[in-house]
């Protein structure tokens, strides 16, 4: 049985997670979510003004007052500044599974940070919340999140075919997956 808590902070040496407030839509917008780079293999378009980001963010806080809600942002705490975000979504409550989604910032790019809130937020859900399995695809031309997935222990089963419709178009994708025991 899933024991869930809500978005709860979580921490590494390098990194915290945490809630979004109001106060992060300046440097979500500028880190992250107006970069057209960062939103190409999202499902979400490029920010084009701070009032788009605000409205995402009052969506995004209002759903915490739901325990089964996980949506971070990602922090350094060298600078405390929010520079991505990492949401975990319940797709499945009986069979205890979850996908995870992931976006960092252009400049925070292969720094092992993505690979570092990853491993926090899996082991948080395997452990914690009790998930079975935590799953997570990327469209294959975007290698660079497979690597992460694998960075953080997820394992590759396989490739989907045209699995979501992207700003690039119906894209194949690569499916990872961590169980429980995996830990």
């Amino acid at each position: 049985m899933l024991q869930h808590k809500g978005t709860v902070s979580l921490e590494n040496e390098r990194l915290i997670l945490r809630r979004f407030t109001m106060d992060d839509a300046e440097a979500m917008f500028n880190n992250w979510a107006s970069d057209e780079e960062v939103a190409k293999y999202m499902r979400w378009n490029a920010h084009k003004n701070i009032k788009e980001t605000k409205n995402v963010l009052q969506n995004n806080i209002e759903r915490y007052s739901n325990l089964s809600t996980y949506h971070w942002t990602i922090v350094l705490k060298c600078t405390d500044m929010p520079i991505g975000s990492i949401a975990l979504v319940s797709t499945n409550e009986y069979d205890m599974c979850a996908e995870v989604a992931f976006c960092l910032g252009r400049q925070y790019w292969g720094q092992g940070i993505a690979a570092e809130a990853l491993t926090i937020v899996l082991r948080f859900g395997l452990e914690e919340v009790n998930y079975n399995r935590i799953e997570a695809y990327h469209a294959i031309n975007n290698v660079a999140s497979g690597r992460v997935m694998r960075k953080a222990g997820m394992k590759y089963e396989g490739r989907m075919r045209k699995k979501y419709l992207s700003h690039v178009g119906w894209e194949d994708s690569d499916l990872y997956a961590i169980l429980k025991e995996d830990l």
